[in-house]
């Protein structure tokens, strides 16, 4: 697509697919560059989760040892040494180093060895792992009572659809704050927010412009019709203790609420407090999932419909006079799967009705139909691979020539504007990483400023084009997002776990490598 990123990530990007943002990412692992450097990894399944008392049981029996991640990201590499900036003028022992994957502070993780005492890392040597792979002792500790972890955020939750709770900033500028302000503090950095009833970020903006005073780069929005881009820099904090303000419409990830005397706050998954009056809690509900096709008491096969359309009815169609027509009947529930026959039928040289094996027929509007697609050459017998059809809006996951999953997605929104255009990359790709959340944000796009915290389920299969979990929309079946193949948390989690490469118990992302490679993924019309 057309619209520029700001995105440091596991690789150098310069295409775009969803926008990553450069915090965590920056640190990541490069499976491009992994070769045949890689360490193997064992590919225990991330899902079967062992929680840390258990693993403290363990360790105290002295079967297990474990260590505790004390920053976001911390690195695993291939050995004890840091991946040189430049490979063409690396020293001997340095060659080949690269980053496989990393942790989330508070994450724990089970070692095998360590500390090594190294000087390139003089803060307690080096710790390998159990699944492979090396953490300095500047990220990481064996003190569960290590001061960094005092305010670490709870480990991701991988049995639930979504590993976080969300917010929605409801008010332009709401402050994260590094620490929990004072009521006069808060009175200082709060009095240019929309608050109590009745206030509107609109009026305070015109109050403001029409005084002389200052606008607030939040504020540039609400106070003309035709919406100036805000600029992720306009937005940094203007003093020691807000780190940045939010626009209408930016997620937080949720750690744990906070009281203090000057309210009541929520702490972020990133450390920060933010107001909780401004914010408005998501509700996590699962409205519809795939179909796991391989599931013993499964009988339903391809090709299937979700009903997408909110209007959507049972049909007849009739001949007359030598002309189709269809005769609307009781409605259809919306994200409910009806099994088809295959049959389609062109009605008035507008609409396209399939034939349901109800009997009744469907108008192409309000459903998403999940077809069998072809398989590429070159699938070997039980190789997993996934098919993704941008113009269907559906994925297939399969296991050869076997379909084992199915449901619906929303690719890339197509424009005839350049810049307006975010249509879904299409060929065949294979999944470069995997991040049980990664945080997408930009401030180029045509549309708008945005930015999600901790998006579920991401998986990169092309630059920054990835699959991934959608919480904020129920658009599915339908065109929506900015390049990326959005799923249904609950979908998200259910590829996430199937895929290669496989993330190791403990780990938020993993890059791909020989030993532990990334599932195929083709896209296409």
């Amino acid at each position: 697509m057309a619209v520029p990123c700001r995105i440091p990530a596991l690789v150098a990007l310069v295409a775009c697919g969803c926008s990553r943002h450069s915090g965590e990412s920056q640190e990541r692992a490069s499976a491009e560059a992994a070769g045949d450097a890689a360490v193997a990894v064992e590919v225990t399944d991330a899902s079967a989760t062992t929680t840390s008392g258990e693993l403290d049981a363990r360790g105290d029996a002295g079967n297990v040892r474990e260590i505790i991640a004390l920053s976001s990201p911390a690195p695993v590499y291939t050995a004890t040494e840091w991946p040189p900036k430049d490979p063409l003028k690396a020293s001997e022992e340095r060659k080949g180093v690269t980053r496989l994957g990393y942790l989330r502070k508070g994450s724990r993780v089970p070692i095998k060895a360590g500390p090594i005492a190294k000087s390139n890392c003089p803060e307690g040597g080096w710790f390998e792992l159990e699944a492979g792979g090396f953490v300095c002792a500047k990220y990481a500790t064996l003190d569960p009572t290590h001061k960094e972890l005092k305010h670490a955020p709870h480990e991701p939750w991988l049995d639930k659809p979504l590993p976080y709770d969300y917010g929605l900033n409801l008010t332009p500028g709401t402050p994260l704050y590094r620490r929990a302000p004072l009521r006069k503090e808060r009175k200082e950095y709060e009095k240019t927010l929309a608050i109590g009833k009745g206030a509107k970020a609109s009026e305070l903006a015109k109050k403001l412009k029409e005084s002389g005073e200052a606008l607030p780069a939040y504020l540039k929005e609400e106070a003309v019709s035709d919406k100036p881009k805000v600029g992720f820099h306009e937005l940094k904090g203007e003093s020691d203790l807000i780190a940045e303000r939010m626009l209408r419409g930016f997620y937080v990830s949720l750690d744990s609420k906070q009281q203090a005397f000057s309210g009541t706050f929520w702490r972020t998954v990133s450390g920060y407090y933010t107001p909780k009056d401004h914010l408005l809690v998501h509700e996590g509900k699962t409205e519809f999932q795939g179909v796991r096709l391989d599931a013993p008491d499964e009988t339903r096969k391809l090709p299937l419909a979700w009903i997408v359309g909110s209007k959507a009815k049972q049909y007849a169609l009739t001949t007359k006079d030598g002309e189709k027509k269809a005769k609307k009947g009781e409605p259809v529930e919306r994200f409910s799967i009806v099994s088809l026959t295959g049959k389609k039928e062109k009605v008035d040289d507008r609409y396209w009705f399939y034939e349901a094996e109800g009997g009744f027929w469907l108008r192409n509007d309000h459903v998403a139909v999940v077809k069998l697609p072809k398989v590429p050459e070159g699938v070997k017998p039980g190789e997993k691979w996934i098919d993704v059809d941008i113009t269907d809006e559906s994925l297939v996951a399969f296991e050869g020539d076997k379909p084992v999953y199915a449901t619906v997605v929303s690719t890339g929104r197509h424009d005839a504007d350049p810049a307006k255009d975010h249509t879904t990359v299409q060929g065949s790709f294979r999944i470069r990483e995997k991040h049980v959340t990664d945080t997408m944000d930009d401030d180029s796009a045509a549309d708008a400023t945005y930015k999600i915290e901790d998006v579920p389920w991401v998986m990169y299969f092309e630059k920054s084009y990835a699959l991934h979990g959608a919480f904020w929309h129920s658009s599915f079946g339908r065109e929506r997002s900015h390049g990326c193949v959005n799923l249904t948390p609950f979908d998200a989690r259910n590829i996430f776990h199937w895929v290669g490469p496989t993330l190791p118990k403990g780990w938020h992302g993993v890059a791909a490598n020989p030993s532990n490679p990334g599932t195929r993924v083709v896209v296409h019309k």
